[in-house]
């Protein structure tokens, strides 16, 4: 049986009004906290990083074999996702038929202007909400962080995050 990431993203899709709506609320809180922890930042712009990286799984659903950016402002959300493994596999399973795997590019090599722009559309494409701050390319820079006085996220010169590799067709017999 061949099963692609659209026809799994589909199934996916019949319940999902927005981005949360592709998690379990228990799952959505436990990496909102987790990021609000580890990354120093306030519970709503978590719960946001955390939206943003949704969407994106669902753009990379939406587009197999298409590599789409990740940027380095919702890069910590799906590194947290990937942390706790048995959400993140679970979740692979039910929108992509297989475990989707983080593959950075290499170092020093950011995102070209058409991977951005692909990108953007991409998500744009979902249907969900897309917060253009987090995204490179969409304004001329990223969210500030909200708990530190007087810092921002690295923006000027900003190297692209670890977009994912392109999905490819899970075969199942």
């Amino acid at each position: 049986m061949t099963v692609t990431t659209t026809a799994r993203a589909a199934e996916v899709d019949k319940a999902a009004k927005g981005p949360r709506d592709l998690l379990d609320g228990e799952t959505f809180g436990l990496l909102a906290g987790y990021v609000a922890k580890h990354q120093e930042v306030t519970r709503a712009y978590a719960e946001r990083m955390v939206e943003q990286m949704l969407v994106w799984m669902r753009a990379v659903a939406d587009n197999p074999g298409v590599r789409l950016a990740m940027d380095e402002t919702v890069d910590p959300a799906w590194h947290a996702f990937i942390l706790h493994s048995q959400q993140y596999s679970a979740f692979c399973e039910r929108m992509f038929g297989f475990y989707l795997h983080h593959v950075p590019p290499a170092p020093g090599v950011s995102h070209s202007a058409e991977e951005v722009d692909r990108t953007l559309r991409a998500l744009r494409g979902t249907g969900y909400h897309v917060d253009e701050e987090f995204w490179v390319g969409a304004k001329p820079c990223c969210p500030p962080n909200p708990c530190v006085a007087g810092a921002r996220p690295k923006c000027e010169g900003q190297e692209g995050g670890g977009g994912a590799p392109p999905p490819t067709v899970s075969a199942e017999s």
